[in-house]
């Protein structure tokens, strides 16, 4: 969601959402750079790997005017053979975008939807569906101006009217988008004719434009949604590149070349169909048994797990593909009650003291598990925003929690929890300082909880850890079949605004709502110039870091790897694998 991400949510359906995101997220165990597959965000969207220090949608670039016409598209014969398939270790919720933000999810739909806009290589926005736009000065217009001659897998026609009915549904409440939330400003889509739709905002929105390069905003066919109603999650139709053809659950999804496929991404080469015949998503919850699978060739893309690198490095079969800067972060939330009136921040005890949460944030040796664990193959992250996203400042480690375990014990001897006689566990008027933590089944998540686990029994915690497929935590995070204290969490997205969103969820830190942080955030969100809306955003992390109402940790290094005989397979921005350009050679 984003996801990476980051995303971990459940089909939405039946949910009334308005302006705050459902949190029940589905893992994305496998985000290359919070956005594809591998270690990455759970959360939110997709993620990447900005090259810019300028946050794409700040500053609007003119479009790209070199785009394919039918006739070049195909003109080029085209070797169609073999299958893509990618191994990862959940199954998806739904593939209709606007019921989840499943990371598991927006793997396979991003690839069956194409959005308006999207990033380019350098994270400048590109028009897809879009062939340019012009943005009011005021900044509350926004009119796009379409292709011509698309059409949906169904053969219906791509338009305006198909533009207009997804963002209407989008913000419908009886849809329960939770990607409504990330256009709130959004007030209303107007057709102006069959091939220009015009966007009116309440209020500028600096982050508008730049959100709507998420799959989440992909453009769905009208006539499916209306034929296939709720079921539309299992039956997606889109005008992307791979068209839908099966899913069976908790095994595979397939997907089949669009033949009929226009590609306007500047960063593909190849401007039409895909060039293999399928696109398998395949889920194999082992590591181990994903890393067997992929020398074997059943698979033959992975999100490489830190443990295997090494050993694939020096393998003549196995390519490479090394994401360094990241759009995720790994963190621990503490639960949460919801506010009792829009602002506020409720903590569940034992964390309603601050002191028991900083001494989880002086507890835990971030350090450690990245050399031991992840290999090495993430960057420590003092702060709540992602390392490779704009307005991430390194200046944020000095309000951060560096490994002191020492401190931690203070503070809990502080807040009353003291060790009794010849104990290793605190108590606190009789009762232990027990807490459960929660996190998903992947194996290097529960290596990495484990070492946490320990490392907060030594200071005198009793923690117990609870772990499960990805789809049930996300389910009963914030519910009242919700047993948990804290969990291991983690969230991606390639746009600052993500300090806003991650607080607008259901659960955990999505409830953290104190008036000074949230009237900080949002006004970053209106302001366009670069370096203000950076500071506005780094008082608010020091707010959030104050009240330790997280505990960053890292954000992580993404390690993809594709068999010698996928050709042409690349990683794109925002860290999406990139499949168009791929060929199998036997």
């Amino acid at each position: 969601m984003t996801e990476c991400n980051a995303g971990m949510t459940r089909d939405a359906r039946g949910m009334r959402l308005a302006t705050r995101l459902s949190r029940r997220r589905v893992l994305a165990s496998g985000l290359a750079a919070a956005g594809a597959l591998g270690l990455g965000s759970l959360l939110a969207a997709c993620g990447g790997e900005p090259e810019a220090t300028e946050p794409a949608g700040w500053e609007t670039p003119a479009p790209a005017q070199a785009t394919p016409t039918a006739a070049q598209a195909t003109e080029t014969p085209q070797r169609v053979s073999g299958r893509i398939v990618v191994g990862r270790t959940g199954d998806a919720d739904s593939l209709d975008p606007h019921h989840t933000i499943a990371s598991l999810s927006w793997q396979v739909f991003t690839n069956i939807f194409d959005p308006l806009v999207s990033w380019d290589a350098n994270l400048h926005v590109e028009g897809i569906l879009a062939r340019e736009w012009e943005i009011s000065d005021d900044g509350l217009e926004y009119t796009f101006s379409l292709r011509e001659g698309i059409a949906f897998h169904d053969g219906t026609e791509f338009n305006a009217d198909a533009v207009k009915f997804t963002f209407d549904r989008i913000l419908d409440p009886q849809t329960g988008a939770p990607a409504a939330a990330w256009i709130t400003s959004l007030e209303s889509t107007e057709v102006v004719d069959p091939l220009t739709v015009r966007m009116r905002l309440k209020e500028p929105f600096a982050p508008f434009l730049g959100n709507l390069c998420t799959g989440y905003f992909g453009i769905v066919s009208p006539a499916a949604v209306e034929k296939y109603g709720d079921e539309f999650g299992k039956n997606p139709v889109g005008t992307g590149p791979w068209k839908f053809k099966e899913w069976r659950a908790g095994e595979e999804i397939v997907l089949e070349r669009n033949p009929d496929y226009r590609n306007f991404r500047s960063y593909v080469e190849n401007k039409g169909a895909p060039l293999v015949s399928e696109l398998v998503f395949r889920n194999i919850p082992d590591e181990q048994t994903q890393i067997a699978a992929f020398e074997t060739g059943e698979i033959n893309v992975l999100a490489v797990p830190p443990h295997a690198v090494a050993d694939f490095e020096g393998n003549p079969d196995v390519q490479i593909f090394r994401v360094e800067q990241s759009v995720g972060i790994s963190f621990l939330e503490f639960h949460m009650d919801p506010p009792q009136g829009q602002y506020g921040a409720i903590f569940r005890p034992p964390f309603d003291d601050v002191r028991v949460r900083q001494a989880v944030a002086y507890g835990v040796n971030a350090d450690e598990i990245i050399a031991t664990v992840l290999e090495g193959l993430a960057v420590r992250n003092y702060g709540p925003l992602p390392t490779g996203v704009a307005c991430y400042d390194p200046a944020i480690e000095q309000f951060g929690y560096h490994y002191d375990p020492q401190r931690a014990a203070q503070l809990l001897d502080e807040a009353g929890w003291t060790l009794p006689s010849g104990g290793s566990v605190r108590q606190k008027d009789g009762q232990p300082l027990q807490v459960t933590l929660w996190t998903w089944n992947a194996t290097t998540q529960e290596k990495v909880a484990q070492v946490i686990q320990n490392q907060l029994n030594q200071i005198g915690f009793d923690v117990k850890l609870e772990t499960m497929e990805p789809g049930s935590l996300l389910a009963r995070l914030g519910t009242a079949d919700d047993t948990s204290h804290f969990d291991l969490m983690s969230w991606g997205w390639t746009e600052p605004h993500m300090l806003l969103m991650m607080t607008q969820t259901t659960a955990g830190i999505g409830l953290y709502r104190p008036e000074e942080y949230q009237k900080l955030v949002v006004e970053a969100s209106r302001v366009v110039d670069h370096e203000e809306r950076c500071r506005l955003y780094f008082e608010a992390m020091k707010i959030m870091l104050r009240d330790a109402a997280m505990v960053p940790l890292w954000s992580p290094v993404s390690v993809v790897g594709a068999r010698k005989e996928v050709k042409g397979f690349k990683i794109g921005p925002q860290g999406i694998y990139v499949y168009e350009d791929a060929t199998i050679e036997s």
